[in-house]
């Protein structure tokens, strides 16, 4: 059995197509316990959580320029780093 990879954007490319993760920041609304107010009344607090979002998708080499071209001004103004370390779950 063969299987072919396609570009996600463009089904037609199958040639030179490869797997890419990216991740997307974004912002989670999260609601917290309630709290008193001065009145006596309780109202839910919410807080806005920093949060990412891990995407894959393949792409032929039209459609990596694109995102690589959507994303200049973003990775012109930004500091290359180190990948974030995966954090590890301890055992109760």
């Amino acid at each position: 059995m063969k299987v072919e990879s396609y570009d996600d954007l463009d089904p037609t490319v199958t040639g030179d197509v490869h797997l890419h993760t990216f991740a997307v920041p974004g912002m989670e609304v999260r609601v917290g316990a309630a709290k008193d107010d001065e009145d006596g009344s309780s109202e839910f607090e919410t807080r806005l959580i920093p949060s990412v979002q891990y995407y894959q998708i393949e792409l032929g080499p039209d459609s990596l320029n694109k995102l690589h071209d959507a994303l200049k001004p973003f990775i012109a103004a930004a500091q290359e780093c180190e990948p974030p370390k995966s954090r590890k779950i301890r055992g109760k």
